[in-house]
C-alpha cells in the first residue's frame, strides 16, 4: 500500500467516525446545555488521548509553541459554536452547513499553506461542493434556524483554521496524539471560562444519560475521527484530504434518517451521485501523476 493510499484509508475511517458523532451529540443535548457539552467534549478527548498514549507506549507530550496556542484558541471557538449550532439544528442540517468547512479548507490552504490546485482538482472540488449542497436541498429555508445556521458556518470556519495550523505544526518528530492532547488541554481552559460565564459550570451535572451521549460522540468525533485525520494529513495534501470529507453528510443523513428523516427528491439523488462520483475521481491519481511520483 502506497502512502497516498494510506492517507485516503485513514481519511475514510475518520469520515465514518465523524458521521456518527453528531447524532449522539444531538441526543446528549436533549439533556445537557451546549456549555456543559463543550467541557465534556474536551475532557473526553484529553483523557482518551492520554490513555491512548499509555496503551501505545508513546506517552503524550505538551508542545508549548506559538502555533499550538493559536490553533487551541481557534479550536475552542469551533467547539463552542459547534454545540450551539447542534442545539438549534438537526444533525442532518448541521452536517449540511458543516460542508462550508470544505470551502474554507480549500481557500485557507491556498492562502495560508500556498498549496496549488490543478484544473482537474478544481473541477472535482467544485462538483463535490455543489453536490453536497444539492443533496440536502429541501426548498424550505424557513425550516432552519437562522442563528443556528450562523453558528454552524462560524464553527466550520474555526475548525478549518484549526486544521490549517495543525498541518503547519505537523512534523516527523511530533506525535499526532500529543498535538491532539496539547490542543485540547489548552482548549479546556477556554471552554471552562465560557461555561463559567454562562453560569453552567457548577450546575446540572446529574444528567447521566446526556453526559454519556456527549462522551461517546466526543470520542468518535473529537478523538478517533481527529486522530485519523491527523494521520491522513501526513500523506495527503490538506485541500484534498478535506474535500473528500464532503462525503460525510451522505453518511450522516443515512444514519440519522430513522430519527431525523429527510425528504428524498431528485435533487437529493442527483446531489449524492455528483458528490460521490467527484470524490471517487478526485482520490484517483491520473496515470501521469503516478508515474511522476514514482520517479
Amino acid at each position: 500500500m502506497t502512502n497516498y493510499q494510506k492517507g485516503h484509508l485513514f481519511n475514510l475511517f475518520s469520515i465514518l467516525a465523524m458521521a456518527l458523532g453528531p447524532l449522539f451529540s444531538k441526543f446528549g443535548l436533549l439533556h445537557v446545555s451546549p456549555a456543559k457539552a463543550s467541557v465534556i467534549n474536551v475532557l473526553t478527548i484529553i483523557i482518551t488521548s492520554y490513555l491512548f498514549g499509555i496503551l501505545t507506549k508513546n506517552r503524550v507530550k505538551l508542545y508549548w509553541e506559538k502555533e499550538i496556542m493559536v490553533l487551541a484558541l481557534f479550536n475552542s471557538l469551533g467547539v463552542i459554536f459547534l454545540f450551539l449550532s447542534m442545539n438549534l439544528l438537526s444533525p442532518v442540517e448541521v452536517g449540511f452547513f458543516g460542508r462550508f468547512y470544505t470551502v474554507f479548507a480549500v481557500l485557507l490552504s491556498v492562502v495560508l499553506l500556498k498549496e496549488k490546485i490543478s484544473r482537474r482538482e478544481t473541477i472535482f472540488i467544485t462538483i463535490a461542493i455543489f453536490g453536497a449542497f444539492l443533496f440536502v436541498e429541501k426548498g424550505d429555508i424557513h425550516s432552519t434556524s437562522i442563528l443556528g445556521t450562523l453558528f454552524a458556518v462560524i464553527y466550520t470556519f474555526f475548525f478549518a483554521l484549526t486544521n490549517i495550523y495543525i498541518k503547519k505544526s505537523m512534523s516527523k518528530d511530533k506525535s499526532s496524539n500529543s498535538i491532539l492532547f496539547t490542543n485540547n488541554s489548552i482548549t479546556l481552559i477556554f471552554v471552562i471560562v465560557y461555561a463559567a460565564f454562562a453560569g453552567e459550570l457548577f450546575i446540572g451535572w446529574d444528567t447521566h444519560e446526556g453526559i454519556g451521549f456527549i462522551i461517546f460522540s466526543s470520542f468518535l468525533t473529537g478523538f478517533l475521527g481527529t486522530i485519523l485525520l491527523y494521520q491522513a494529513l501526513k500523506y495527503l495534501r490538506f485541500s484534498i484530504a478535506n474535500v473528500t470529507r464532503a462525503f460525510s453528510p451522505v453518511l450522516l443523513a443515512i444514519i440519522s434518517f430513522p430519527f431525523f428523516p429527510i425528504v428524498i427528491t431528485w435533487q437529493n439523488t442527483l446531489g449524492a451521485v455528483l458528490l460521490i462520483g467527484s470524490i471517487l475521481l478526485l482520490t484517483v491519481k491520473p496515470k501521469a501523476a503516478k508515474e511522476k511520483q514514482n520517479e
